[in-house]
């Protein structure tokens, strides 16, 4: 575990991803998209048990009235969960894989690369700094418990399949990046392990990602390669006439 959260770790491997994405996604934009829908499934099918074992796993820091584990103990089982959900965040990159072999590119948006490229970082650094137990287990929980809503969507509508609820899906994403604003602000002002001297963190990154989903949620950067299969299809009528 110690080798998997080592600074050279967490914060290189991101790097290399960002390499990756920009150099497969130039590749694609001289190639035919990808039919991956069968993989998708499977990986949704992946996603959902490995996210449920999760929230199964980490459902102790969660009670009432203390719904946020505040000064919930510190124990190995629960290290072994957050572990484990950091690890997951590496598996979350194969979204980035399909969006790419399908070219679409209004999906590899900039909160969709910033998310996956620092959440990682995110859960290593806390892991490295031996908070990555007690009361932190609820944004993974919540976390694990979005995945499951999220990847059962997916998994739904790849059969083509239409799903009422899809609005509502959004907002709940939206209020989890909340639900761990407060619970943030609930550790630095209540909590009285270590973990309470790592709010910040917490509160610097959610509001990054409500400021994202709120206002750039579609936004794709300009220097993000003409993947897209309509500007394939572009180009290609455009030497015809030429």
């Amino acid at each position: 575990m110690n080798a998997l959260v080592h600074p050279s770790v967490v914060f290189t491997i991101p790097i290399i991803w960002l390499f990756a994405v920009y150099s497969l996604a130039s590749y694609m934009t001289t190639r035919k998209a990808y039919e991956v829908r069968r993989f998708m499934q499977l990986y949704n099918v992946a996603q959902i048990l490995l996210c449920g074992y999760m929230v199964w796993g980490m459902m102790p820091c969660i009670g009432i009235p203390n719904f946020f584990g505040i000064n919930t103990g510190f124990d190995v089982g629960a290290e072994w969960f957050v572990f484990v959900h950091y690890l997951s965040k590496y598996m979350d990159w194969f979204d980035t894989l399909w969006i790419i072999l399908k070219k679409n590119r209004q999906q590899l948006s900039f909160l969709h690369v910033y998310h996956h490229a620092t959440i990682s970082m995110v859960w290593g650094f806390l892991l490295y700094s031996g908070v990555g137990n007690g009361t932190i287990r609820y944004g993974a929980w919540i976390n694990s418990l979005t995945h499951v809503i999220m990847y059962s969507h997916y998994l739904w509508t790849s059969f083509g399949l239409k799903n009422p609820l899809k609005r509502y899906i959004t907002l709940w994403q939206i209020s989890q990046f909340y639900s761990c604003l407060a619970h943030a602000f609930v550790v630095r002002f209540l909590e009285q392990s270590l973990c309470r001297q790592f709010a910040w963190l917490q509160i610097g990154y959610q509001l990054t990602m409500v400021y994202l989903f709120t206002f750039k949620m579609s936004y794709v950067p300009s220097w993000t390669p003409q993947f897209s299969a309509k500007v394939a299809i572009e180009e290609k009528d455009g030497k015809k006439a030429r």
